[in-house]
């Protein structure tokens, strides 16, 4: 019991770790601005409290901030005792610093600001190492699915007839399990990914999703199993239908949120390289974001953008306007550019030198995250094409190999068989169909970080599936008929 404790409590302050140094690029900047600012380590520690959008980090002040309040010790004492027990090591160093910098009387903003461009720094490798382990993943996804389309050939091929396990005409079960493993695989991988790829925005409730998407699905999967159009060969069909549609709310609704945070990520560098131009010029710190939020080239950012420099000039607090913001906005990224410059600017510390290294930071942000995402966009283009090319050659393997059975039927025993034919081909599809819409869910993860990005994939992937299996039910691509013809 004792020990199980001890791994249960390594793993959870390995999970915190983890957390913390997420969190921490953007502690440190909140840090260095305020000092620039003028603060003192309380008077920071205390605004770093009412930042909710660092809640382990936020955790961790609390707990320093209680030591300072209900015992009385001295906060840079406070400090240099959480050094010693941070559930993060890179926490604990930049503690020790901080606090050993102001005790040596050194310059404490210059050290603020190096562990700042240092923390970035170590964002970024961060984040290619992310993305070198999700190419590993997607690698070992793309190899799996193209060994089960390999062994499903090969145990279709066995004894030239696919729906036999010897060489004779004695029918057996086709291998329906194998067809299956696809999916089973494709949602262990889904699941691999799950903390592997953090995305700036949320994903959609899935409450609401459920709300739109349970219904279509559960009707077509009645229509399904109660075989009523079974006679018309029709159950891929239904069961892509209702995916379909199942897909089509939360693929606008996440699109719409996903082009407006992009544009906001976007803007957001912009917005603070004007503001602080402006401040450069002499303007005041409301005036220059009231200026630098008027301009009309942020796209679908431009209505929040505008109401910012409305709600200012009506005279309203910073933080209801950043409350007003947080509603619209969901991106990390950008919610925390904007509340550390109103905290900067209501602290009294809009000078051009902390706008500057704010600016620095989001500029850098941006950067890192973009590359990210550039690395991994590829990743689309790689899905579709294994999906596609997978799909249909399965969907034309079991075809082909049926209409050569079929042949063999016709001239030993003078009669068709293309009952379990067309039994097993219809089974292959609707595997196919849901192997298609769960590979869509995961490549969203990949490039976006969210399932929710994933249902427009599913989407595009289930459509040009159901073409592949028409097109196969129509022979518009018979390779059976040609290797059946006898040799001249």
């Amino acid at each position: 019991m004792i020990s199980l404790k001890k791994l249960d409590q390594a793993d959870y302050e390995k999970k915190q770790n983890k957390k913390i140094d997420r969190e921490l690029p953007y502690f440190i900047t909140i840090m260095s601005l305020l000092a620039s600012s003028g603060l003192g380590p309380y008077t920071m520690l205390q605004k770093i409290k009412e930042i909710n959008l660092l809640p382990i980090i936020q955790g961790e002040i609390v707990k320093i901030l209680k030591r300072i309040d209900l015992l009385g010790i001295d906060p840079l004492t406070a400090l240099d005792q959480a050094k010693d027990r941070p559930s993060s090591k890179a926490l604990g160093e930049f503690l020790s610093g901080y606090v050993s910098a102001i005790q040596s009387g050194g310059n404490v903003v210059n050290y603020l600001k190096s562990k700042m461009t240092g923390s970035y720094d170590r964002l970024e490798n961060v984040e290619k190492q992310s993305v070198e382990k999700l190419s590993g993943v997607v690698h070992g996804w793309l190899t799996m699915q193209i060994v089960i389309l390999a062994v499903f050939i090969l145990v279709a091929a066995m004894g030239s007839n696919p729906l036999s396990s010897s060489g004779d005409n004695a029918p057996s079960q086709p291998p329906y399990a194998l067809l299956f493993f696809s999916p089973v695989v494709s949602i262990g991988f889904m699941k691999m990914v799950q903390k592997m790829n953090y995305s700036n925005i949320p994903e959609l409730e899935v409450k609401k999703i459920l709300k739109f998407a349970l219904p279509p699905v559960l009707i077509g999967i009645i229509l399904v199993a109660t075989g009523l159009f079974s006679n018309m060969h029709a159950n891929a069909y239904i069961l892509g239908i209702s995916l379909v549609i199942a897909s089509i709310w939360p693929s606008i609704t996440f699109k719409k949120i996903y082009i407006t945070n992009l544009h906001a990520e976007e803007a957001t560098p912009q917005i603070l390289r004007d503001i602080t131009e402006a401040r450069k010029a002499g303007m005041g710190p409301e005036k220059c974001i009231v200026h630098a939020c008027k301009r009309k080239d942020f796209k679908s950012f431009n209505v929040i953008a505008n109401t910012i420099a409305n709600k200012l000039e009506w005279g309203i607090p910073l933080f209801n306007i950043f409350e007003t913001l947080e509603k619209e906005i969901k991106n990390f990224q950008v919610l925390v550019s904007f509340r550390i410059l109103f905290e900067i600017i209501s602290s009294g510390g809009g000078n051009v030198n902390t706008l500057d290294s704010l600016t620095d930071a989001s500029e850098k942000i941006r950067n890192i995250t973009k590359n990210k995402r550039d690395m991994l966009q590829p990743y689309v283009i790689v899905g579709f094409m294994l999906i596609i090319i997978t799909g249909f050659t399965t969907l034309l393997t079991i075809d082909s190999f049926s209409e050569i059975d079929k042949g063999k039927n016709i001239v030993h025993n003078g009669i068709e068989q293309s009952g379990q034919s067309n039994s097993l081909l219809e089974v292959v599809s609707i595997a196919v169909v849901v192997q298609a819409w769960l590979a869509g869910l995961f490549i969203g993860k990949i490039t976006k970080g969210a399932y929710s990005g994933g249902f427009v994939f599913s989407m595009l992937l289930t459509i040009v599936t159901l073409i592949s299996i028409g097109m196969i039910q129509l022979h518009v691509i018979n390779i059976g008929s040609i290797l059946s013809k006898p040799s001249s």
